[in-house]
């Protein structure tokens, strides 16, 4: 998740991590597409199984002579390279931390697989609670690894004394990958024979591929079944998008998917956006901001990969919440072949990370005419609203009444038509002495971690007995067909800093993440602070909902959206 200040926020990125789903994952510009005279378009049922041979590109040998050097040597992790002093200690302090020596060791001591992610600032929005005081602005470094044999990351604070002051490790979870990777996935697919021969007589390019490092999984293939590192690299032509799935773990082309129908577009061949400074936005990604409107106070604050998150929210002087945030965007699409794919998109602060969709302006806060507040964020891919580019919005509306509502949403326009959103919500109320799930058949007191499914229209909510007095968390149903729902204790590591990508980008069941965080076998009892996961499946629709195209208004181009939504309300019970 760093780059000057002084770039343009919205500088076409080269690949993303949401999946985004760490220092790397964006998407590169598309170019104008081949033109399709010279060749018939490629067989909308093109499926290709990679044949698991390891690959011979120079490249991708280097690395293996480069991991094999790191297990070899302690602290046999494989280590950034060219990084300034201050971050290269950290670097060092941090790998050789014995908790994270454990983590990149076998239970008999032998050096498993590892990669130093990255190294960089530690914000606000990265560090949990119980060190914060520690890590002021400025004081610390944020270490993030990949172990690959377990597929986890771990995450190290390093202060300015080089005292490893927290370690974080959260199995099944992968942080965003560097751009060193993001490129060589590129490479191998193009490298790759049978992706040359989809293309049935055009020679791929790098210039024809977005989405380099956005973290994917394939059903059926290596990335699930192992857990391994896979991204998307995605190669459009004309109106079909290729999808590729590269393995970084073994270095191969697991599949090249089938074409996806991206819809029907004028295509826009200048992309003209306003330029954003990263400056601009640089105090958002360092110190949390406050509000205050009719008796609400309000913290928040830009984080690397997690969005907007608003903190610490009271109403007359009463906790309402203490965070809510979107983990991920889990975004899975079926080919014509029933193939699922998809991406993790990680959204957050460009300043200092590399999200895959990254803010499109400042925070918008606006008084609406029944007296309420209204805090937006939008965020939004580069070359948004061409195909294979998001565009994501954050909404709290402070009511005069109490009632806080968080709504996310999804304008498109993404890489096909028959897309399936999952926006991971991870809500943290106040301290609760009770907490019940109530149902058209009744109220159950919650005691022990976990998980239920909701279908949209039904008024299931959450009550939580607080100091303050009954409150409720309830759906706002928008554009959801269902929602999964989660209640968890509440553990540092598991979203209280910055959270990676977690769960399968492309599953169309409870598996979005925060199942994982339910103790296996006996459920866990929740104790005083639980966290509540809302997950609301939506389903794109071409020009009806998650959709946006490009229409000409006085001889320009300009965005149309269909936009889809959903979200929780929270207030005190009359």
């Amino acid at each position: 998740m760093r780059r000057n200040v002084l770039i343009p926020l919205l500088l076409a990125l080269l690949c993303l991590s949401l999946v985004g789903c760490v220092a790397g994952p964006q998407r590169a510009e598309p170019t104008a597409a081949p033109a399709l005279a010279a060749s018939p378009p490629p067989l909308a049922t093109t499926v290709i199984l990679g044949d698991q041979r390891p690959s011979e590109l120079p490249a991708v040998a280097a690395r293996r002579e480069r991991i094999a050097a790191a297990l070899a040597t302690q602290p046999f992790v494989l280590l950034r390279d060219g990084l300034e002093p201050r971050l290269g200690a950290a670097q060092t302090a941090a790998v050789n931390d014995p908790r994270v020596r454990t983590a990149t060791l076998s239970p008999t001591g032998q050096p498993l697989r590892s990669e130093v992610m990255t190294v960089a600032e530690a914000r606000a929005g990265d560090v949990p609670a119980e060190v914060a005081a520690t890590c002021p602005p400025g004081r610390c470094l944020r270490v993030v690894l990949y172990v690959y044999p377990t597929n986890s990351t771990v995450t190290a604070l390093v202060d300015d004394r080089l005292q490893v002051v927290s370690v974080q490790i959260l199995a099944d979870a992968q942080p965003e990958i560097p751009e060193d990777l993001a490129e060589l996935a590129t490479q191998l697919a193009l490298a790759d024979p049978q992706l040359v021969a989809a293309f049935e007589g055009l020679t791929p390019t790098e210039a024809m591929a977005t989405m380099q490092a956005t973290k994917t999984a394939l059903e059926t293939t290596s990335c699930e079944r192992s857990r391994h590192l896979c991204v998307a690299p995605v190669f459009t032509w004309g109106s079909l998008a290729l999808w590729t799935i590269v393995d970084l773990t073994d270095f191969t082309l697991v599949a090249a998917t089938t074409w996806t129908e991206q819809g029907t577009s004028q295509r826009r061949i200048v992309v003209s956006e306003a330029t954003l400074q990263d400056a601009a936005l640089a105090p958002l990604c360092e110190t949390p901001q406050r509000l205050e409107h009719a008796g609400w106070q309000a913290a928040y604050l830009l984080t690397s990969s997690d969005g907007l998150e608003l903190r610490d929210v009271t109403f007359q002087g009463q906790p309402v919440l203490t965070s809510v945030k979107v983990v991920d965007w889990h975004i899975g699409y079926q080919g014509v072949d029933g193939q699922r794919v998809g991406f993790s998109d990680a959204v957050g602060c460009p300043v200092f990370s590399a999200a895959a969709v990254i803010p499109y302006s400042l925070p918008e806060l606006s008084e609406e005419p029944d007296g309420s507040l209204r805090l937006t964020m939008t965020f939004r891919s580069p070359n948004w609203p061409l195909p294979c580019n998001y565009q994501y919005s954050f909404t709290a509306t402070f009511a005069p009444d109490g009632t806080l509502s968080v709504m996310v949403g999804n304008e498109g326009r993404g890489c096909g038509t028959e897309g399936i959103y999952h926006p991971v919500v991870r809500i943290e109320p106040p301290v609760t002495t009770e907490l019940a799930l109530v149902e058209a058949t009744g109220r159950t007191l919650l005691q022990q971690e976990g998980f239920a499914v909701w279908e949209a229209g039904s008024t299931q909510r959450f009550d939580l007995a607080t100091e303050a007095g009954p409150l409720t968390v309830a759906p706002i149903w928008g554009d959801a067909e269902l929602a999964y729902l989660y209640w968890t204790q509440a553990r540092p590591e598991e979203g209280q800093g910055d959270l990676p990508s977690i769960g399968s980008c492309c599953g169309l069941d409870e598996r979005q993440g925060p199942e994982q965080f339910i103790g296996p076998g006996t459920p866990e009892p929740l104790g005083p602070a639980p966290i509540l996961w809302f997950v609301p499946r939506i389903a794109n629709a071409e020009r009806e909902r998650c959709w946006a195209d490009t229409t000409l208004v006085a001889g320009a181009t300009v965005p149309e959206i269909w936009p889809c939504n959903a979200g929780v309300a929270l207030r005190f019970a009359e």
